[in-house]
C-alpha cells in the first residue's frame, strides 16, 4: 500500500499524545482513505502488524461469515436459533435478561451482536456457525491474523492462554471488504447499516457529536480498549482503526477520544 508523507504530522500528534497519556501502553493504529476497488492508501500507522487480544472487534468476523453464508445461499437470515443452545453468559447486550424460551433470526442475533455487542448472541453464533469455519473464512479474506480462539467470556480459555487476537491493519483489510459490499446487494447495505448502529461511541467519535456517522466496532476487556471503523466525510472515506492494551480502561477511553479528534480533525483539514 502507498503511504503519504503527509501523514507524518499525524503520527507525530498521536504519538505525543500516545506519549503523554500511555507512556507504557502497547498501542496500534491506522489511518487509511477507502476508495472503491483502489489499494488503500495509508496515512498514518504505528504497530499495524503487532498481535491484540481482539476483544469485541472479532464480532466483525463473525458478522461477515454470516452475510457470507446468506450471499452464497448456505444460510437463510430468517432462519432462527433458540436461546438455549449456548449458556448464559455476562458482558455487554440484553440477551441475558430473556428466559430461554426465546429464540431469534440470524439477522437479529447479528443485529444484537454488533449494535449492542451482546455476548450470548455472538456465543449462539459461534456454536451454529463453528469456530473452525469463521477462522477459514478470515484465511478466505486474507485476514487469518484474525482468529477467534475462545467464546465470550470465556475465562477459563483466557487462563489457559486461548485468546482471540487481532492486528490493526488485519482489521482494516476486512473493513475494506465490507466497505466495498456495501452497494453490492442487501448482505452487503445490511453489514454496512448495521455498523452504522453501533451505540458505544465512547473511544473514538467521543469528540464528534451523535450526528456524526461512523460505521464501527468497539471493544473492551480489563486494561484493554479498542475501536474501528469507517468515517464518512465530505473529503471521502476513512478507515480508523485503534488497538489499545496495557493500558487501565479509563486512561484508555482517555486517550481513545483525543486520538479519535486529531484523526478526524487532521482528515478533514489538514490532508492536500
Amino acid at each position: 500500500m502507498e503511504k503519504l508523507l503527509v501523514g507524518k504530522s499525524l503520527e507525530h500528534q498521536l504519538d505525543t499524545v500516545i506519549k503523554e497519556l500511555a507512556p507504557k501502553g502497547n498501542i496500534s493504529y491506522v489511518v487509511l482513505q477507502f476508495d472503491d476497488e483502489e489499494e488503500p492508501i495509508i496515512i498514518a500507522s504505528k504497530g499495524e502488524d503487532t498481535v491484540h487480544s481482539s476483544a469485541s472487534l472479532i464480532k466483525v468476523l463473525i458478522m461477515e461469515y454470516v452475510f457470507h453464508l446468506a450471499r452464497t445461499e448456505q444460510l437463510d437470515l430468517n432462519d432462527t436459533v433458540p436461546l438455549s443452545r449456548t449458556p448464559r453468559v455476562e458482558g455487554g447486550g440484553a440477551l441475558q435478561e430473556l428466559v430461554a424460551k426465546h429464540s431469534f433470526t440470524y439477522l437479529e442475533l447479528c443485529r444484537l451482536m454488533m449494535v449492542l455487542s451482546d455476548n450470548i448472541a455472538t456465543n449462539l453464533l459461534i456454536t451454529v456457525l463453528g469456530m473452525e469455519n469463521i477462522n477459514a473464512r478470515a484465511e478466505q479474506l486474507g485476514v487469518d491474523e484474525i482468529e477467534l480462539n475462545r467464546m465470550m467470556m470465556d475465562f477459563e480459555a483466557l487462563a489457559e492462554g486461548r485468546d482471540n487476537r487481532m492486528t490493526a491493519m488485519a482489521l482494516a483489510r476486512l473493513y475494506k471488504h465490507i466497505f466495498e459490499c456495501r452497494d453490492r446487494d442487501f448482505y452487503g447495505r445490511e453489514m454496512w447499516n448495521i455498523l452504522g448502529r453501533q451505540q458505544f461511541r465512547d473511544i473514538l467519535p467521543f469528540y464528534w457529536g451523535e450526528d456524526v456517522r461512523f460505521h464501527h466496532k468497539t471493544g473492551s476487556l480489563d486494561r484493554v480498549e479498542h475501536d474501528g471503523g469507517i468515517l464518512e466525510t465530505f473529503r471521502g472515506h476513512f478507515c480508523f482503526i485503534l488497538l489499545m492494551s496495557d493500558i487501565d480502561n479509563d486512561r484508555g477511553k482517555e486517550l481513545g477520544a483525543r486520538v479519535g479528534r486529531i484523526m478526524k480533525e487532521f482528515v478533514e483539514e489538514a490532508l492536500p
